[in-house]
């Protein structure tokens, strides 16, 4: 049998002491050794930026509606969300609000919100009048038809993305149904500011969305206990 081979080391700290534990081990075992992951590379990090809307070509937002009474009707400002694309670990989505969109006052009571895949939001009608909602965006067509005060109907959004709500009766109305399927998202504020918290680190597909602008889609590494920055125009 042959003779293993003799190890010198001179202990002058308690990682030493360490490596010659771990190294005397395998090779009596005869199982490899492998550094052991540090606490850094499964730390979370942080998305965070500024997204900026750009005022030339904005004739739909400044579009105005008349009602049956004659009263002029401005079109809702659909605040911009950010979210991360495809499925990623670290957690399970909630909606950013109640699972009800209901129609008052000729408006819908939640101008955005975002769910997970699955998901069942109801669309009550709380006016004196007959509203007509829908939808003809690609993650969920949908078309409620005409339906009268105390009456409510509910839409499951079973595929991610971004859908665009609408009345057909009455044309200002507007609200926006995001479907995600991962937690990782964030509405941006009225200044423009957005922040996402424990992000996996990793490499990231980041979605910058807006009810009447193109979607922007910046990649991003983000690395444990980090933050990255992503700024956007739309």
């Amino acid at each position: 049998m042959s003779e293993r081979p003799r190890i010198s080391l001179t202990l002058r700290s308690p990682i030493a002491t360490l490596l010659l534990c771990l190294v005397t081990s395998s090779m009596h075992s005869g199982t490899p050794w492998r550094p052991v992951a540090t606490a850094a590379q499964g730390r979370a990090g942080v998305i965070e930026g500024q997204i900026t809307l750009k005022t030339e070509g904005t004739t739909r937002t400044a579009e105005r509606y008349v009602d049956d009474a004659g009263v002029p009707q401005d079109i809702p400002r659909v605040p911009v969300v950010v979210r991360l694309e495809n499925p990623t670990p670290g957690g399970t989505a909630k909606a950013s609000g109640p699972l009800e969109i209901a129609q008052r006052g000729r408006a819908f009571s939640q101008l955005l919100l975002v769910v997970p895949v699955g998901t069942s939001v109801e669309f009550p009608n709380g006016d004196p009048l007959f509203h007509n909602v829908f939808s003809y965006s690609k993650p969920k067509r949908f078309d409620l038809g005409r339906y009268k005060r105390g009456e409510s109907k509910a839409v499951v959004f079973d595929k991610p993305g971004y859908v665009k709500v609408m009345c057909e009766v009455h044309k200002w109305m507007r609200t926006a149904v995001v479907v995600v399927d991962n937690p990782f998202y964030a509405v941006v504020t009225d200044d423009g500011r957005f922040r996402i918290e424990g992000v996996p680190p990793g490499h990231h597909r980041v979605v910058v969305e807006h009810f009447d602008r193109r979607t922007v889609v910046v990649d991003v590494d983000v690395t444990p206990g980090g933050t990255a920055r992503v700024d956007a125009s739309l």
